[in-house]
């Protein structure tokens, strides 16, 4: 097990990514909480496909064919 520091993992990002796709179990300690870092894996379609489907939204949203509610429209 790595445990690595915020600021660590943001001046070693590709080394501890890298570990973490080769199986490392890798631990990130902040002043906000832990963390575990894992890779995501076939078996997570939903988040691949929930991204996927975001990002077509944002994009729709920036050229104009999509109306995205607002952020007071979400909480209120």
């Amino acid at each position: 097990m790595i445990v690595v520091s915020a600021r660590e993992f943001r001046e070693n990002q590709t080394k501890v990514l890298t570990a973490a796709s080769n199986g490392q179990a890798i631990i990130l300690t902040s002043r906000i909480g832990h963390f575990r870092i894992i890779p995501v894996s076939e078996n997570d379609d939903i988040i691949e496909n929930g991204l996927r489907e975001a990002i077509t939204e944002v994009k729709e949203h920036m050229n104009g064919s999509r109306t995205l509610p607002s952020a007071k429209d979400l909480v209120f």
